[in-house]
This record gives structure tokens, sequence and C-alpha cells, in this order.
């Protein structure tokens, strides 16, 4: 993670993006998007969420990112997206808040692309077939990495838990369990900790 409770929204069903869910996968997965926003709310935090969607076949199976960040710095998160993301010739497009993704590629059909939900609820959309560059693999890692001032940790293999004398299976247990302590009050399957 990059940061403690960053974490994976990942449905079960194996899906290619998230336009490819069914409509109770799409609810399904906007409740636990929505408890993990008061989750975190509840810490002082606000959430930024992204997904990437490659085209690659059925190997890719869709998955949310969703970071929890301080105020101050979610506040800046559409300019670090768009600033950084001018650098590497990635352009976006802002959808505002309620927006439907599915209503932007109703015309054009379902492409490749990486989306940001923005804690204000606008995303910002990039279609990875506009830009010549290859889309980088780990860029909504990179923005919020610099956003935390440790670009290093870009790189998830950077972020194993530290070797504080337990075992890797340890430490994730523990953050696991911690992870389940703080979310159960707002987990919509209502299974508790």
């Amino acid at each position: 993670p990059l940061v403690p409770h960053h974490c994976l929204v990942i449905p079960i069903s194996h899906k290619p993006s998230s336009l490819d869910l069914a409509p109770d996968e799409q609810a399904e997965v906007a409740a636990y998007c929505d408890a993990l926003r008061a989750c975190f709310a509840a810490s002082g935090e606000s959430v930024l969420m992204f997904e990437r969607y490659m085209g690659s076949g059925s190997f890719e199976h869709m998955h949310l990112q969703v970071v929890p960040l301080p105020h101050h710095l979610a506040t800046g998160a559409r300019d670090a997206f768009v600033a950084r993301g001018k650098s590497r010739g990635i352009n976006f497009e802002v959808l505002p808040a309620g927006a439907s993704l599915a209503s932007r590629f109703e015309a054009r059909g379902t492409e490749p692309f990486f989306r940001v939900e923005l804690p204000s609820g606008e995303q910002l959309l990039h279609m990875l077939s506009s830009c010549p560059r290859k889309h980088p693999l780990q860029f909504g890692r990179e923005v919020v990495a610099a956003m935390l001032g440790a670009p290093h940790r870009a790189d998830w293999k950077v972020c194993m838990p530290p070797a504080s004398g337990s075992s890797v299976e340890t430490v994730e247990a523990q953050a696991t369990d911690a992870f389940k302590q703080l979310f159960a009050p707002h987990d919509p399957a209502g299974r508790g900790a």
C-alpha cells in the first residue's frame, strides 16, 4: 500500500473493467466505495480512486485502487494528476460529479482508459488511444506517491512491509486485522470485524 489503508475494490466475478459490471455488481461496488468514503471520512481523510483498463483481453481483472489521503493533500489531487499527465502526454477530460462513466462510451464503444475519481466526485478520464506513448503501468501510484512526498513509493515492490523482526505474513495479517476493525462499522455486508 501507498498509505496504511490503501485498498482495492475487486468484484468477485472476473470483469475487465467497471464498464463490464452487471447492474447488481455495479451496485455492490458502489456500496463498498461509499462505505470506504464514510470509513475514511470518520478518520478525517478523503478518498481518491483510480482504475486502469488496458483492453488486453480476458486476463485483465477490474479493480479500483482506493487511497485515503489527508484532506489537505486530496484537495490538490486534480492539479497533481493533470500536471503529471501533461508531462507524460496524458490529457484528461473532466466528467462532473454524478456523471456516468458508461455514458461517455455509449457512442464510441469501450476502449482502454485511465480514470481517477476525485474526492469531489468529479472524474478525470484519459483515453489511452489519445496518447502516442505507452501509458505508464504505475501512473496512478506515481502521482499519489509524489503527492505524499515519497516518489520512490510508486514502485509497489518498495512498499513491502518493513523487516521488523516479524515475517511479512505476520505484518500483513496485523495490517489486515487493523483494517477490518476500522471498516467493520461501515461494512455494507454487515459482517463486522
